[in-house]
């Protein structure tokens, strides 16, 4: 159950230390956190003021790396580097499916696809998106590098899980996983799905059973000790909050449902993710997509197609691929337009209070642990 995962608890520890290091930076954290360490050293024969401590040593943790943070603008030489010869990688990519003989308005959806690059899309189609709650299709997140993974697990790990030459194929997946999160310009959403889909598959060949949470703690661990400020930003919390919810939720509706098709699977994934992010949405964008679930079910397999005949065509830019690719965009795009005609499709001017979000995110928090210590007793 939650309340028995150590490195999830140690995770929230840390993020609201960085909360408060970035808020109210003091040169006095330092010192109380090695204070603490001290004390959670001589203190191992007492297991529960040794439980404290520890989650007290990640809270200043938190806060001292936060308060060692002067601007929060200003990128450093390394991430301007990375993205500089992303797009320099994205630019040749592109000009590959200008080649193949695409749509200017297919060609600025897969840019977003699948490069991360929304330059071109106009405002008109953003809009659209995020009329019908599908704007998260454009951002580049775990559920783009979830797809690319897919194609990886089927065609290496599934094979070589269990056979002596498993341990050969792990670089080579590596290498697709990160090189295509350097290629996006290291975005936080792609860079917290690579580290949490390296971990599983270390952890996998090792045939080392783990609950999901933890990668994600971990994931989330790494990045900010890396980067604190990322804790600010829309994309870490939607992303981080949707899958938590995911990987939270989706086991006790699984033994609930066992039966259950892939279809009403894809659906209460979409429910469950909807139900975690609705208050932020609601608290950042002041509205509230009704449809969004039922849509997903229609539009994350035809944005996987995309993805994938996007990939096809950039390794094989030939007239058939492009028409293929045209016809499959038209036609998601098509579905957006007609989900916006909709009445009544979402609520809007919605204005909630942070402590109205935080009393909503710790009531939902509250019912995932009694839910799952009922599944475990």
């Amino acid at each position: 159950m939650i309340v028995q995962h150590p490195m999830l608890w140690c995770a929230v520890a840390l993020m609201a230390g960085t909360a408060i290091g970035l808020y109210f930076p003091l040169p006095y954290y330092l010192p109380l956190l090695i204070l603490a360490v001290i004390a959670c050293t001589f203190t191992k024969e007492t297991r529960h003021l040794h439980d404290v401590l520890t989650l007290l040593v990640w809270l200043l943790l938190g806060c001292s790396r936060a308060a060692l943070v002067s601007d929060y603008d200003t990128k450093s030489a390394w991430q301007q580097n990375i993205e500089g010869k992303a797009k320099a990688v994205q630019n040749a990519l592109i000009k590959r499916l200008e080649t193949s003989g695409v749509s200017p308005q297919t060609l600025a959806l897969t840019e977003a696809l699948v490069v991360g690059k929304k330059d071109d899309l106009s405002r008109e189609t953003k809009q659209a998106y995020r009329q019908v709650g599908a704007s998260h299709l454009l951002a580049l997140s775990g559920m783009h590098l979830g797809i690319i993974y897919g194609f990886l697990y089927i065609i290496f790990i599934h094979w070589f899980r269990f056979s002596r030459w498993r341990w050969h194929v792990l670089p080579i997946i590596l290498l697709c996983l990160w090189g295509y999160a350097l290629v996006a310009g290291m975005p936080v959403s792609l860079v917290r799905a690579a580290l949490m889909l390296s971990i599983f598959t270390i952890f996998s060949l090792m045939e080392y059973d783990t609950d999901p949470l933890h990668p994600l703690a971990l994931s989330a661990i790494i990045i900010l000790l890396i980067a604190p400020t990322e804790l600010l930003s829309i994309s870490f919390q939607l992303s981080f909050v949707a899958v938590f919810f995911l990987l939270a939720l989706w086991r006790p509706i699984y033994e609930m449902f066992p039966k259950m098709p892939w279809l009403v699977r894809l659906f209460c994934v979409s429910c469950v993710a909807s139900f975690g992010t609705m208050p932020l949405v609601a608290y950042y964008f002041h509205q509230v997509p009704l449809f969004g679930p039922v849509l997903s079910i229609i539009l994350i397999p035809l944005t996987t197609l995309i993805i994938y005949l996007t990939i096809i065509t950039i390794l094989l830019p030939v007239a058939p691929m492009a028409w293929l690719l045209n016809h499959v965009e038209a036609l998601q795009q098509r579905i957006i337009e007609l989900s916006g005609d909709i009445p009544f499709g979402q609520l809007t001017d919605v204005y909630p209070d942070k402590i109205l979000i935080s009393m909503i995110y710790g009531a939902m928090i509250i019912a995932i642990i009694r839910l799952r210590t009922r599944e475990d007793q």
